[in-house]
């Protein structure tokens, strides 16, 4: 079956010279997609903080106001994960860091649904109507997570995707360069987005028998594979193995394709998304399928079931196929003018969406504003220990966006604290010598007893939420000086030196 015939570029000022109403439109929509981030002083995002803060002690380490080179160092090479740590970081050197994370959480935001639209452009023509339907994707569960490396590397996958269909139907030396820097870009932003690249070009390559196609795009590959076994952690050994959901598990966690925090909203989502297809197809002469994307999509969502939920210090592996598929399946149908009749409904959903989001955000600000108060209760450069667990065994990980806001202590007061993230091979960041530092934060949940000597040797304060099987051990090392909520900061007492020995008097023998 012959290929669709992909559009013929055109150029940016003229399009918008012809077609003024939908560029304001196109503008408003990118400020419906910016809004939650810029309504509020804190986004509530699991791990935003901690990637911020991360970048910030790296481009601060020689700072005289700060006391990070003491307890830090920078490990920069050709690895993935580096490129948003670097923006951020390089931002935060020109303008507050809290600003430059909002600035880079809306370059991911904005770029998804932008990206998805030039992908969708090169596989479907004209189905300008269905890239409106991608709006939905830049409110995905991965950035409620504040995957910042991730969720921005999606755009790029799928810029570098659209390129490399262009380069297809033309190819060239210059494409494929271009193709190759957008691919290597993707690298460096986070790995998955490079997989998954991957994996869609072998999966699209499967129904294009071409072996010339084949080799040019395998050879786009080359340059950062190479580089993931020379400079990354592939030789080293993980702390754990891989750990896998039960089908039922898959099945629920197959949600996750549409999760916000109203769950009858994510329904009406889902219900509209199919009735988009079932109203395109019934009736329609103009509805074709792309029994090609059909494939890849299909391919995906083998991937999703087949992949772990964890491996070594990765984790929530498998859903992160759901936003890749989410994109393809949009792709693997023309529905021609019949999709503009749907428009409305999906421009009706984002609004819903964006409306929910920005009054969840507003609604954390008290609890987060007051949770921030407890860093102005310590001198800079204190010595902290988060010590944080979960609020309830149900509670969805888009609401533990408590675990990390300690760290906003990093930039606001220099805060040291042994829980910024720094992974060997992946990310720049490291630690100069290991400090005590209880595993159970990473779950959430402790199981082993505190060493309070080690705390006491080794940290200023402890920044304790949820916590109350410690209070009494806590309280027996420490004053509470601030409180609010679930969280108590405690200023540690010093160890006490130990008396010296008493001199006994002895008398002289002549």
């Amino acid at each position: 079956m012959p290929d669709p015939p992909l559009a013929q570029p055109t150029g940016f000022r003229s399009e918008i010279r012809r077609h003024p109403v939908a560029t304001a439109g196109i503008a408003v929509l990118a400020a419906m997609i910016l809004l939650p981030i810029w309504s509020v002083h804190y986004p509530p995002l699991l791990d935003f903080p901690n990637h911020l803060a991360s970048s910030f002690v790296l481009f601060h380490l020689h700072d005289a106001q700060y006391n990070f080179a003491q307890y830090f160092r920078g490990d920069w090479g050709p690895t993935p994960y580096i490129t948003t740590d670097f923006l951020m970081g390089a931002l935060s050197r020109v303008m507050p860091a809290i600003v430059a994370g909002k600035l880079v959480l809306s370059l991911g935001a904005l770029g998804l649904p932008f990206a998805a639209w030039f992908f969708l452009r090169q596989v479907n023509p004209g189905e300008n109507a269905v890239a409106l339907w991608f709006l939905l994707a830049s409110q995905n569960i991965f950035f409620r997570y504040g995957f910042v490396g991730f969720y921005c590397s999606l755009s790029l996958m799928f810029i570098t995707l659209g390129l490399w269909l262009r380069f297809l139907k033309e190819p060239s030396a210059a494409r494929w360069l271009v193709t190759c820097l957008a691919l290597i870009a993707t690298y460096f932003t986070h790995i998955m987005g490079f997989v998954f690249c991957g994996l869609i070009a072998v999966l699209y390559s499967v129904t294009r028998p071409r072996i010339r196609e084949w080799i040019q795009t395998g050879a786009l590959f080359v340059p950062c594979l190479t580089l993931y076994f020379l400079s990354s952690r592939v030789a080293e050994k993980q702390s754990t193995g891989a750990g896998f959901r039960t089908m039922s598990d898959k099945l629920d966690a197959a949600w996750m394709i549409m999760h916000g925090d109203s769950h009858r909203l994510d329904e009406i989502t889902l219900v509209a998304i199919l009735a988009l297809f079932i109203l395109g197809w019934l009736f329609n002469k103009e509805f074709r399928w792309q029994w090609r994307w059909v494939v890849v999509a299909v391919g995906l969502a083998i991937t999703f079931v087949a992949l772990p939920v964890d491996y070594g210090d990765g984790y929530d592996i498998d859903i992160r196929a759901l936003p890749v598929l989410f994109i393809v399946l949009f792709v693997t149908a023309r529905m021609g003018r019949r999709a503009w009749k749907l428009a409305p409904l999906a421009i009706l959903l984002f609004a819903a969406r964006t409306y929910d989001l920005t009054k969840q955000f507003r609604a954390a600000q008290p609890a987060l504003e007051s949770y921030a108060e407890s860093f102005y209760k310590t001198p800079p450069n204190a010595r902290i220990l988060p010590i944080i667990a979960q609020r309830d065994d149900l509670e969805d990980p888009i609401d533990q966006y408590y675990d990390h806001f300690w760290a906003y202590g990093v930039i606001d007061r220099g805060w040291f604290s042994p829980y910024l993230f720094q992974v060997p091979g992946l990310l720049p960041l490291r630690l100069k010598k290991e400090t005590y530092a209880p595993d159970g934060f990473w779950d959430l949940s402790y199981d082993e007893k505190l060493e309070l000597d080690s705390i006491q040797q080794n940290y200023d304060y402890v920044y304790a939420f949820n916590v109350p099987d410690f209070e009494e051990d806590l309280h027996s090392i420490g004053d509470v000086i601030y409180t609010s909520g679930k969280l108590e900061l405690f200023r540690i007492r010093p160890m006490q030196a130990p008396l010296p020995a008493p001199i006994q008097n002895q008398k002289s023998s002549k």
